[in-house]
């Protein structure tokens, strides 16, 4: 299986509680969960407790590392890293930093380095022409670099010149929703959580309650946060002296995430009016505190800047760019039962939509990007796969590993198990006692798909005694089989697919010699189902008509399998082949029936043939006649179960009668290849099967 060795820093401080350290924090518990991910996370500032801190202490599967007693500065931590890659030799380095940052780190991990900077925004509009050519330089020699949104992605590629496909796009890391909101006010209260500063609109926070007090006295504000950017315009001592006396206002200072929702959840009005300097038409970022108060059904006082206007909808009814706009709107909301109704169905309904876009699971993806992916193929007999894995192994994205089964259920236990480990895609060619055992030793983060055929019909038990809820994908062969299986095992429709076996069209597609007219084709006279018996009685009717006519056989005969000579169980199927010989030993056309043997020179062979027959009782798809088609002979089949679901209706007969008469009443034309090409072809049957190999689930 993959995995990754990764370190993680963010240039934010866990002791402090603000939008980029709640994110920070959610980050490191998304990349643990991970199974494959070895997660060294480097502080910027020694754990000094608190709710943040808290809760990374407690995700398993971290090496939390402190290498300062004080918060590191820009050049120690670039030497932190440093030291830290010489030691361990890191897959990847996840930071969140400034540009300067960047650019000294980019010397130390070209490649390795995935970077995450909202920096370029934030002062976009003073950039020289020469500073974005550096920052797009920088950017373009990591692994990858993260944005918030594809607008943000689009910008970037604009703006310093990087393909778009570099730029990975990870979404705020957004809180669960809440269901059934009220969506009334119940305290006319106003919330604020996140840090303060100028920029983030503390003081406008401020104005605005202050305004808000005057039209509505009863109004309160619930504030959470400690931490304080600057001097707040000349104003930090008053506004501090402010949350912490006015009885109006409820300051909790630094809580966990949960609280911090909670809290904004127990509000009434959200604030997320930042300075313009943040907010505006150029700006693309999406506050994570904003999506707090809009998951939980709150209204929320913003800018109408472009991002917020696509987000929320033109019509929004509490945009305000002044405090004093933003006190008039809030005051207007709490007194008003439609109003308020309104702007909060908006709110909730703008994250519902934002929600169904948001996918962070593709971020470890991302982050093992240019690693091997390990697909491990597993079966008793694998030669209807010979495609697919010789594609994975041709492709150098991919190791491929083979365990061969001896039986059903017989296998190397040892040697499963040492490569179930390696692997992160497992095949099940065959649904049998190989699907059963991986099921129940899978691993998390490994994608289990099993494709069936027809033994598993005879032989239901080992599906049955699955864990399905570990298999991802269920491949079937034939329309028919597909129906019958997900009945009679009750399989999720959602995770069965129908992919037909492959064939090499082009490698079958060759002139057909001058007999091939008369010439009938039968692969595989054994098992008994496959009835060579009624092959022989077509034969008959035909030579009796036209001497002309031939059948060969191809592939092994019953005393090929020492099997069939040593189980008594199979004693009277082999007395009814011995009768099958003595009948043709004694018929007037024995000169003109031919054994062929076994070999792999099928195309050659299908040359020589003009019709293939399938006279069986059941079939999975009956690869070789596919393969007839492919060399451009026509199928003679009996209606086994599924057939026309496969083939051409057109060549299934009701008996024997019926196909000697279309033989006798239809020139041959040999031109079924379009049909195989469209239905059959390897690439592109590889293709499907490969899909569904390495889809997320």
């Amino acid at each position: 299986m993959k995995h990754l060795k990764l370190l993680v820093y963010g240039d934010v401080n866990l002791n402090i509680m603000d939008g980029s350290s709640v994110w920070l924090a959610e980050l490191l518990r998304l990349l643990a969960s991970d199974p494959r991910v070895e997660l060294d996370f480097l502080h910027k500032a020694p754990d000094q407790g608190g709710p943040l801190n808290e809760q990374v202490r407690a995700i398993p599967g971290i090496n939390r590392i402190e290498k300062h007693p004080r918060p590191m500065k820009p050049e120690q931590v670039v030497e932190a890293i440093r030291s830290l890659d010489a030691e361990h030799r890191y897959d990847r380095v996840f930071v969140r930093g400034n540009i300067a940052m960047g650019k000294e780190l980019i010397k130390l991990l070209p490649g390795r380095l995935a970077y995450y900077t909202l920096e370029p925004f934030q002062r976009l509009g003073e950039l020289t022409g020469q500073e974005k050519a550096e920052i797009g330089e920088m950017l373009s020699r990591t692994a990858f670099a993260v944005v918030q949104s594809e607008r943000m992605r689009t910008s970037y590629s604009r703006e310093f010149g990087i393909p778009e496909e570099h730029l990975y796009i990870l979404p705020p890391l957004i809180p669960p929703i809440l269901k059934n909101p009220g969506f009334r006010n119940r305290l006319n209260s106003l919330c604020y959580t996140g840090k303060f500063s100028e920029e983030w609109g503390t003081p406008g926070l401020v104005d605005t309650f202050k305004r808000l007090k005057e039209l509505l006295p009863y109004a309160k504000l619930n504030i959470a946060g400690n931490k304080f950017h600057g001097d707040l315009g000349g104003r930090k001592n008053d506004i501090e002296t402010f949350f912490a006396n006015d009885e109006s206002v409820n300051w909790v200072g630094v809580v966990s995430r949960q609280e911090s929702i909670q809290l904004s959840r127990n509000s009434d009005i959200g604030f997320a009016l930042r300075s313009n300097l943040i907010d505006n038409d150029d700006s693309q970022e999406l506050s994570t505190k904003l999506f707090e108060y809009m998951s939980a059904g709150k209204p929320v006082i913003l800018r109408a800047t472009k991002v917020h206007r696509a987000l929320m909808g033109e019509d929004y009814p509490l945009f305000a760019e002044t405090p004093e706009q933003a006190a008039e709107k809030c005051a207007k909301a709490l007194t008003d039962v439609a109003l308020y109704s309104q702007a909060a169905r908006m709110s909730y309904d703008a994250y519902k939509r934002f929600a169904k876009t948001v996918n962070h699971g593709g971020i470890v993806e991302r982050l093992l990007q240019g690693q091997k992916t390990t697909i491990l193929f597993a079966g008793h007999d694998l030669k209807f796969l010979t495609d697919t894995i010789n594609a994975y192994q041709e492709d150098d994205n991919f190791q491929v590993l083979i365990d061969q089964w001896q039986g059903h259920t017989k296998h190397d236990e040892t040697e499963s198990l040492a490569k179930l480990e390696q692997a992160d895609i497992i095949f099940c060619e065959w649904g049998l006692g190989n699907i059963r055992w991986y099921s129940h030793h899978k691993k998390a983060g490994q994608r289990l798909v099993v494709r069936i055929h027809l033994q598993e019909n005879s032989q239901p038990q080992y599906l049955k005694e699955a864990d399905r809820e570990k298999i991802d994908r269920y491949i079937f062969i034939a329309p028919y089989r597909y129906e019958e299986f997900v009945e009679m095992h009750d399989l999720p429709r959602e995770r069965a697919k129908l992919v037909f076996n492959t064939v090499h069209v082009e490698k079958f597609n060759l002139p057909k010699h001058p007999e091939a007219q008369y010439t009938l084709g039968f692969v595989g006279i054994v098992p008994w189902r496959k009835r060579f018996d009624k092959a022989l009685e077509l034969f008959d009717k035909l030579w009796h008509k036209d001497h002309r006519y031939t059948l060969r056989v191809k592939g092994k005969l019953p005393e090929d399998f020492p099997w069939m000579k040593t189980n008594p169980n199979f004693r009277e199927e082999l007395a009814l082949y011995d009768g099958l010989y003595k009948k043709i030993k004694q018929a007037p056309w024995c000169n003109n029936v031919f054994f062929d043997g076994h070999g792999n020179d099928m195309p050659k062979w299908y040359r020589k043939i003009g019709y293939i027959v399938s006279t069986s009782d059941f079939e999975g798809s009956h690869q070789a006649v596919a393969e007839g088609m492919a060399s451009g002979a026509i199928p003679l089949m009996l209606p086994w179960a599924g057939a026309e679901t496969v083939y051409p209706k057109e060549f299934v007969f009701s008996d024997v009668e019926e196909m000697v008469g279309f033989v006798m009443e239809k020139e041959l034309e040999v031109d079924n290849t379009s049909y195989a090409y469209e239905h059959f072809y390897h690439e592109a049957i590889v293709r499907q099967l490969r899909t569904q190999c390495e889809m997320m689930v």
